[in-house]
């Protein structure tokens, strides 16, 4: 065997290799997040009178918390762009430069994907708002001090200036009345946007997934 034949051999091989590694924690993390969505928390129910509803709805991969404008914290509802007729805001915490260069999946590009996929990288938050509730809204019931713990998870998942005012962040191609902020925490393949929602049903005292990095694990268990 030549110089550059046994160099391909061990180039081939050592692909081969990573090929299978990669394969092999790919696995690893879907069988994980598979058996950790089934399972699910078991945080002692809360007795009220009376509940409020809060909402959680998918685009098909991507969560989002769904509120009435009413039940918002004053200091998160007058720091928001609120349009006119508004009733409803949804949050989505996410990948920042994702939301910044993908407003559709026609827009994904590789490096975007790749990074999501395998780096560590700051999150924005994403804010839209709608006026009716739709149909395939998952709705849950809250007493009183499960919604005051929710909406501190939510408020406290903003980035703020020293003026408590939010960060925006620039996305274009989005349909009007979206907005972006800067969030506190960072993006991984096991912090992703789910798992963010999946911790706002915990915070708040909710049967939820133990860990749910998809939507449907958390889906799984709103009736």
């Amino acid at each position: 065997m030549s110089p550059e034949e046994h160099g391909g051999f061990i180039a081939m091989k050592f692909l081969s290799q990573a090929f299978k590694i990669l394969l092999a924690l790919l696995l690893s993390y879907l069988l994980t997040a598979l058996l950790l969505s089934a399972l699910h928390t078991h945080p002692p129910i809360p007795a009220c009178e009376e509940k409020q509803p809060a909402y959680v709805t998918t685009n098909g991969v991507h969560l989002f918390l769904v509120l009435p404008l009413e039940a918002l914290a004053d200091t998160l509802r007058r720091a928001l762009p609120v349009p006119p007729g508004a009733r409803f805001a949804y949050f989505g915490w996410g990948e920042r430069e994702f939301y910044r260069s993908t407003p559709t999946w026609g827009d994904l590009k590789l490096c975007t994907a790749f990074r999501a996929l395998f780096l560590k990288t700051p999150a924005a938050m994403h804010v839209s708002f709608s006026r009716e509730p739709y149909s395939g809204w998952r709705r849950v019931e809250l007493c009183p001090g499960q919604y005051e713990a929710l909406n501190t998870y939510l408020n406290d998942s903003f980035r703020r200036d020293s003026s408590a005012r939010l960060l925006p962040v620039e996305a274009a191609g989005y349909p009007p009345g979206d907005c972006f902020f800067e969030a506190y925490g960072e993006y991984t393949s096991f912090r992703t946007c789910n798992v963010w929602v999946n911790d706002a049903l915990k915070a708040a005292g909710e049967p939820t997934a133990l860990w749910a990095p998809f939507d449907f694990g958390v889906l799984w268990h709103l009736e």
